[in-house]
């Protein structure tokens, strides 16, 4: 079986109560949820609203309500960026943001919508990073939207630092939680921060195509990108302004959800505080190893603090090739840019690319050192 180091793309292998509960959609729970007066339905409705309870304990949210179902991490984005900005508005974001940030951001730009400036990350400094952020901000500021954990180099943006600051100039924030939500504390309460962007399918341990979009208690409600049937007060001609309704129009993706919800039990049994443990001590020990080995080159700062997410390169080698001869040995990373041209730009890689090793819960110590030997050979045989 092939040695998996794509985790920081979507988790492998999903846990088995996950592949059996999303299971039970074809099984047994397989009506339309919220829309029908008869017991399948209905024991499907309480299903949902379950997963939606989960996540709200999970995140420290005040109510279930404020926890809104969406396709992935980047409708959830969209949403809230598309939904909360005006005519005339400035924005903020990183210079590690991936695309499901920028591009929204640009277009929005291009439509003469809004302004935004990109702000560089220092790496070794959080402090630092904040300092930036705030000698960025103009008096039209409205909102940042920043990565909690960069998706090429682990790095931890200090996102309550910058929620504070964000409240302190009466702006907003929105978080990119893809990387970090059930690796590192996401606490929207807690920290101030308006909007997260959560998958389901990366550290909740969930099935492709869920996520969520968690609203703070007070923050503004985004205007909806969509319309259509809710289930609920049908005879008017708009949507019911209440959460979660007003933002989940249509039917959900139910079988996704019900593994949703045991991927964050599957988290909550484990402890996110050990997965993360777990995940770092191999980050630590692969990075020390990998090293060692002629000619290659490590991007990720391992200090601070950071998700289990190393990039690297051969000298002169482009990163597909290296990721390609892995491949051939059985050992799946990701070569190429990974949809992060600004973090590529602000190393000075976005000929070469990176080389992406992404570790998860179910990796281990002997994995790790079968990658190391694997790039040991590379790195006598391609360069």
């Amino acid at each position: 079986m092939m040695i998996y180091f794509d985790n920081a793309a979507t988790t492998f292998p999903k846990p088995a109560a996950v592949q059996l509960a999303s299971m039970q959609y074809f099984q047994r729970l397989g009506a339309n949820p919220g829309r029908g007066g008869y017991q399948m339905s209905m024991d499907t409705s309480r299903k949902m609203f379950d997963c939606r309870q989960c996540a709200a304990d999970f995140f420290g949210m005040k109510s279930a309500e404020q926890v809104v179902f969406t396709s992935g991490c980047t409708q959830s984005l969209n949403v809230a960026l598309k939904g909360i900005v005006r005519k005339g508005d400035h924005l903020l974001i990183s210079d590690v943001e991936h695309n499901s940030v920028l591009r929204p951001v640009h277009k929005l730009a291009e439509q003469g919508i809004i302004t935004y400036t990109v702000v560089p990350v220092c790496l070794e400094d959080p402090w630092e990073t904040v300092r930036r952020f705030e000698k960025a901000m103009t008096p039209n500021t409205r909102l940042l939207a920043v990565t909690h954990s960069s998706n090429l180099l682990g790095t931890a943006l200090p996102v309550k630092e910058l929620a504070e600051l964000a409240h302190r100039a009466g702006a907003l924030i929105l978080v990119d939680a893809a990387q970090s939500a059930g690796i590192l504390p996401v606490l929207p309460e807690r920290d101030g921060l308006d909007y997260v962007a959560v998958p389901g399918h990366k550290g909740l341990y969930g099935p492709t195509g869920t996520g969520l979009l968690l609203i703070r208690e007070g923050a503004p409600l985004p205007e909806s990108l969509t319309e259509g049937g809710t289930g609920s007060y049908s005879v008017a001609l708009n949507p019911p302004k209440e959460l979660p309704d007003y933002l989940e129009s249509g039917t959900l993706n139910t079988m996704g959800i019900l593994g949703l919800e045991q991927g964050i039990a599957f988290v909550q049994g484990v402890g996110r505080e050990k997965i993360a443990q777990k995940e770092a001590a191999l980050a630590f020990a692969l990075a020390k190893d990998l090293r060692k080995i002629p000619g290659l080159v490590l991007y990720s700062p391992m200090e601070g603090v950071r998700t289990a997410v190393l990039a690297l390169n051969l000298q002169g080698v482009h990163s597909e090739t290296v990721a390609a001869f892995l491949g051939e040995r059985g050992i799946a990373v990701r070569g190429g840019l990974h949809c992060a041209p600004l973090t590529h730009k602000k190393l000075g890689t976005l000929d070469q690319g990176a080389v992406r090793a992404s570790l998860g819960y179910f990796n281990s110590a002997a994995q790790a050192e079968s990658l190391c030997r694997a790039m040991e050979e590379a790195s006598k045989k391609l360069r």
